[in-house]
């Protein structure tokens, strides 16, 4: 937030102070909101961690649709969805996965009741029929299915209940770029006292809002359903059974990628008028003075924001289907839980990750995943002040990954020469590279015992001790990459069959680390004693590709096991019936995993496992209920000492899972919400973030002929951690009739400048960022008296901003940065009918 803004916001809080007092007497009370973040059901407001609770009411408000809308009005959270919305990548104070791997966890843990999603393209497939969501920020290190360091995002989709009347609901929408939305539910007791079944449906599609210049149908479309049968079955007074079954799957366009080249043409304009007069190798695009490196240069096309020119881009399929068994058997004193489930998931995409006409790379993304876990626990107490829940954990997940990489089909331009001249000694072995097939096969187990206590030393004063050990174990049972020419012909293999000792795809002649062309660059690493005569010397390693002849034989098999003890100190105490303060310490984990990234050559275990990522977490914060209940206020201070972040690190047409030695996160968040009277409602939320790595050192990516070369990034911000975030939103009751109410919500959220990459302005990474910007949305609803239906006109990112919220440096190898924008204004109608 610029400085200029800060006051505004002051001014605005103190306006609604001034307004409350005034009001106070015509004000409502708050609606208290029930979660399960600690698996026994509590109001928000007296569980004492940082948790925001989102109900139907609310969802439905803020017009929420999908993964995307969750973090528009969470502090310190941000939400991007680079692959689309069906996998999205989420941000907690500063804790967040920049790896586009799919084999890759989430440091953020997503459940859809109780069930744990490892695989991220599943993270957006379920948020339909959904009663609430929960999202708790700081490590869940003790009672969830699996360890997080950064969070957790509940799904709690709408369950039949035995007892409930026949009940029904409809949804149907319409709006801009050819969008339609459909939801149907369905519920009913079946046997009285027994048996209720309810059944969900869900539908959305558009025609996307990404036009390709190529022809064809527009890219960042939708294509999404989705249906859930809920069944409970009460088969004794004391036992429930949930069964829920979710398919859900997308057919779409993928989003479209923009490319902005970095190649400066103004390097030697001699030598590019030279290369250009002469005719031959040179791209016949137009440019601004700037290209990738085959000759392409977006700006030149006058092309819209939301338009390309894309040869490659196809389907984005996800499909997932999932089983959740649950059973729940009450005693006076205990609960007895058993949570079984199982998943089956699949993705690919054809992504022109070039983002133009040409073929510089072209990525063909695949995996299937099947995993099963189980989860038994005992919520009880002994009578007195102490309550404890304790439970056993087990979890498998397969994971089947084949990607295709296709690089460099449309030559070289010559002018890459000029543009980076390091690239020069890379040119012959770039002009018929083909492609690499990865192929890679993991196999995960992880085992749990956990335990909280909670002792309430006397009615205001408590404390709760949380204790798990896990044990983690993965296998790298297959690992194969391979090259094949662009008629998708085997030529030959790298892992294995690299003999050469070199984790690259290809050697290319460099003296002292300098290619060809570098001569007065060298002649500079010379005089400034960075190179001396061993240096100079040949190495005695031919140029050349590295690989051996074709084979589909695996690596070497590699397994790790890492056996951890997590868990967290809390303490609280309630001062009044309006006022509670807590203070806690929480450990938590991310487990290790082995690189899904493309490399060329067998690693030894140390180089192809990235280590666990852990988090110290430490926190103050109170909760407070204000002016009789009609006003809120909720806030944390809160530090972490995060060590080991795993995070990919893009080197050429290389892709390292990297850890950093460490860093440290100081935040701190308050949400604030107001019942300024009967018709006027606010809610606030502001975040502030100052994270800093305090040990990283990174391949420096601009001495492309010498791997060895690094950067101190020591002192740098982390990935997706803006210092500085909040959201607002009003809610007016316009119009209140014996028919009816008019109502209107406008809400808006705000992110100051955000680093997408460790290296944040370093080694020519200055642009792989997004500036300050905020995204205003509204909705104007009309709902009958008796709650039978509604209609609704809504808007979102109304006054069309302009940002991206991902972004890759691919200079190195291909001569451009990659960016997804966000979407443009949408807007739409949206009916609804309700039968109970």
């Amino acid at each position: 937030m610029t400085v200029s803004q800060r006051p505004k916001l002051s001014l605005s809080v103190l306006a609604i102070a001034v307004l409350a007092a005034a009001n106070a007497a015509q004000s409502k009370q708050l609606e208290e909101v029930i979660v399960t973040a600690q698996k026994t059901s509590a109001s928000t407001q007296d569980t004492p961690i940082a948790i925001t609770g989102m109900t139907a009411d609310s969802l439905e408000k803020f017009g929420f649709q999908n993964a995307n809308d969750i973090s528009a009005q969470v502090p310190n959270m941000q939400v991007s969805g680079p692959y689309g919305d069906v996998q999205p990548i989420f941000s907690i104070r500063g804790v967040s996965m920049s790896d586009y791997s799919s084999n890759q966890a989430s440091p953020i843990g997503v459940y859809t009741d109780e069930m744990y999603m490892g695989a991220t393209y599943t993270h957006g497939m379920n948020f339909f029929d959904v009663e609430r969501l929960e999202v708790l920020r700081g490590p869940q290190g003790t009672l969830y299915g699996k360890n997080t360091t950064g969070g957790a995002v509940n799904i709690i989709t709408n369950t039949a209940n035995v007892g409930d009347d026949f009940g029904f609901n409809m949804k149907a929408g319409l709006g801009n770029y050819g969008a339609t939305t459909g939801e149907f539910g369905v519920e009913d007791t079946l046997i009285d006292d027994v048996l209720a079944v309810r059944l969900g449906y869900s539908s959305s599609r558009n025609d996307g809002y990404v036009k390709n210049a190529l022809g064809g149908p527009n890219l960042s479309q939708l294509d999404f359903q989705g249906a859930r049968l809920s069944l409970e079955w009460v088969p004794a007074a004391s036992t429930i059974v949930t069964f829920k079954y979710t398919n859900s799957g997308n057919d779409s366009r993928a989003n479209a990628s923009r490319n902005e080249p970095r190649g400066n043409l103004e390097n030697d304009p001699v030598a590019v008028t030279a290369l250009e007069t002469g005719g031959v190798g040179v791209s016949s695009h137009p440019d601004n003075g700037y290209i990738d490196n085959t000759g392409y240069s977006r700006p030149a096309q006058n092309l819209d924001r939301h338009e390309v020119q894309d040869d490659y881009t196809g389907a984005l399929i996800v499909d997932n289907e999932q089983g959740i068994l649950r059973v729940d058997h009450v005693t006076d004193n205990y609960t007895f839980t058993s949570t079984t489930s199982y998943s089956e998931a699949d993705y690919s995409q054809k992504q022109n990750t070039d983002g133009g006409p040409d073929g510089l790379l072209h990525i063909r993304w695949a995996v299937e995943t099947d995993a099963f876990s189980q989860d038994l626990r005992v919520a009880g107490d002994f009578g007195g002040p102490v309550s404890f829940i304790t439970g056993l954990y087990f979890a498998t997940e397969f994971q089947d990954m084949h990607n295709i990489y296709e690089i460099y089909e449309t030559p070289p331009d010559l002018r890459v020469a000029v543009t980076f001249p390091g690239a020069a000694a890379f040119y012959p072995f770039l002009l018929d590279f083909g492609g690499v097939d990865q192929k890679m096969i993991t196999d995960k187990t992880s085992y749990a015992a956990y335990t909280q206590f909670r002792f309430d030393a006397s009615d205001k004063l408590g404390f709760d001790v949380g204790l798990r050990y896990t044990v983690d174990e993965v296998d790298l049972e297959y690992l194969n990459v391979s090259r094949f020419n662009y008629d998708g012909e085997p030529i030959g293999t790298w892992v294995p069959g690299n003999t050469t000792g070199a984790d690259e795809p290809f050697i290319a002649p460099s003296v002292g680390g300098r290619g060809p062309l570098e001569v007065v660059q060298l002649i500079g690493d010379i005089l400034n004693g960075s190179v001396d005569a061993n240096d100079l010397a040949p190495s005695g390693q031919p140029a050349g590709y590295t690989h051996g002849p074709y084979t589909t034989d695996s690596a070497p098999q590699q397994s790790a096991k890492e056996q951890e003890v997590t868990g967290k100190l809390g303490v609280d105490y309630t001062v009044n019936d309006d006022l509670m303060l807590y203070a806690s310490y929480s450990k938590g984990y991310r487990a290790g995993n082995f690189n899904g990234g493309v490399y060329y050559e067998v690693r030894d275990f140390e180089n192809s496992y990235a280590e666990p990522e852990f988090i110290d977490s430490y926190e103050l914060g109170f909760k407070s209920d204000l002016l009789d209940g009609s006003a809120r206020l909720n806030a944390a201070l809160f530090f972490y000492d995060y060590s080991n972040q795993q995070f990919i690190n893009v080197v050429g047409v290389s892709n390292f899972l990297e850890n950093a030695g460490g860093s440290t996160i100081l935040g701190a968040e308050a949400e604030f919400t107001m019942a300024l009277s009967e018709r006027l409602m606010v809610n606030i939320g502001l975040g502030l973030l100052k994270t800093e790595y305090t040990e990283l050192e990174l391949s420096d990516t601009r001495t492309l002929n010498n791997p060895d070369d690094t950067v101190d990034l020591s002192g740098n911000e982390l990935i997706s951690a803006p210092q500085v975030s909040g959201n607002i939103s009003v809610d007016y009751a316009v119009l209140r009739l014996n028919s009816g109410d008019l109502s209107l919500n406008i809400n808006a959220n705000y992110q100051s400048r955000q680093w997408y990459s460790a290296y944040n302005d370093d080694a020519s990474y200055e642009h792989i960022k997004q500036d300050a910007y905020a995204l205003v949305n509204t909705r104007l609803s009309w709902r009958s008296a008796d709650d039978t239906y509604s209609i609704s006109l809504w808007a979102k990112n109304l006054a069309d901003q302009e940002y991206d919220g991902y972004a890759i440096n691919l200079q190195a190898g291909f001569g451009f940065d990659y960016f997804q924008q966000g979407p443009p204004r949408s807007y739409g109608l949206e009916l609804t009918y309700r039968y109970n």
